[in-house]
């Protein structure tokens, strides 16, 4: 069998896979367009036209002060500490991450990046781990606020996708996490639904960035792709916030089995049914050097109330100067809607094989592995 390097397997499987669902798999995936620093972002990454089987982008990335607020369609996001992060959620209230995974916009928890704003109550508690190799921050919320239905189970939003071009079409993620100036992570990973969150992003110097953040174990949940108190280890409570530095996890899907032997983990195709058993438990790697802080201290910018009504829509041309994300044309998207493609709600816990609720479904990328078979005789 001949050996490949994960992103090289990664992006086979998912040529693979999208060209048997009759998907056109992007020329060059999202995970391989660099766009350094926020000002280096284009208008969009997938524009309007040509006109994609999956798409068009229904946001922008060029974001400012014209395009801040709570109609923001704003589609590139920050992950800096606990006090400041995005995630990706719904730009229209009471609305399913499966219905939205292609259209999911920036919420953050600070101001001055052309972005929607969290309102208070939003976030009740998380816990962000420090690696060398990834930054991954988890915790429980109140997912209404996020505009996401009440009791979905939610789902994974990636930098790849069942097309490439990720979820959300053209999301781009910008971090000071692994440089001492804001730039680009490639590779990333949210799940979101149930109440609770976990964000990830990957090291772009790491030659294992492709592992911590694959985007293939959609089904399998929360606790698998982002073990932590809040998934998996439980002891947790509401309002406690802490940054710890933390020992690597192990790669996702890899485990040991009977005879200490190492095995990777496949995702069966979503058409052969529920998942019902998986041959490991997730567990936690130690963490140290433990901080907490109040969140009151954290999110001084929180917006008060609901949220939902409207600040600053984007106008126009702004070219605008001075904001974290440099100019921007702050362009209003209209015309049509991108439908992406449907995630499934997922399994129940039990079909998970642990206790902790799970945040299975997630985007069709899960049907990438289906191509596992294939790949196992080139």
């Amino acid at each position: 069998m001949a050996s490949y390097a994960p992103s090289v397997l990664f992006a086979l499987l998912s040529a693979t896979t999208a060209a048997a669902q009759g998907l056109t798999w992007a020329p060059t995936p999202l995970v391989d367009q660099h766009y350094p620093t926020p000002s280096d972002a284009p208008p969009k990454v997938w524009p309007d036209t040509p006109a994609y089987e999956r798409g068009p982008q229904t946001g922008y990335n060029q974001c400012n002060s014209t395009t801040e607020g709570q109609d923001s369609l704003c589609q590139t996001m920050y992950f800096n500490g606990l006090d400041d992060f995005c995630l990706w959620a719904p730009p229209q209230p009471n609305t399913t991450i499966a219905d939205a995974e292609g259209e999911v916009v920036a919420w953050c928890t600070k101001k001055g990046y052309g972005t929607r704003i969290m309102t208070e109550g939003t976030i009740k508690g998380a816990q962000l781990l420090k690696s060398n190799d990834y930054w991954m921050l988890t915790g429980i919320i109140d997912q209404t606020k996020l505009y996401i239905q009440d009791g979905d189970y939610g789902g994974e939003l990636d930098s790849g996708s069942q097309d490439g071009r990720g979820n959300p079409i053209g999301g781009l993620v910008y971090s000071t996490a692994f440089n001492t100036s804001v730039y680009q992570v490639n590779w990333w990973t949210e799940f979101i639904g149930n109440n609770q969150f976990c964000i990830k992003i990957c090291n772009p110097d790491s030659p294992n960035q492709s592992g911590y953040c694959q985007h293939t174990l959609d089904r399998i949940g929360l606790g698998y792709n982002c073990p932590s108190k809040y998934t998996v280890g439980g002891g947790y409570q509401e309002g406690e916030f802490e940054v710890c530095d933390t020992q690597n996890m192990a790669i996702v899907g890899e485990y040991t089995d009977a005879s200490g032997a190492t095995q990777s983990y496949a995702q069966p195709a979503e058409s052969l049914g529920p998942i019902t058993t998986v041959p490991y438990q997730p567990t936690t790697v130690a963490s140290s050097n433990c901080q907490q802080t109040a969140s009151s201290v954290l999110f001084s910018q929180l917006l008060a109330g609901s949220g939902t009504t409207s600040g600053a829509a984007p106008t126009g041309s702004a070219g605008a100067s001075g904001s974290q994300t440099g100019t921007a044309s702050g362009s209003k998207v209209t015309g049509s809607t991108a439908s992406g493609s449907k995630s499934s709600t997922g399994a129940s816990p039990s079909a998970t094989g642990n206790g902790a609720s799970p945040l299975a479904a997630g985007s069709a990328i899960s049907a990438v592995v289906g191509a596992l078979a294939l790949a196992a005789f080139l």
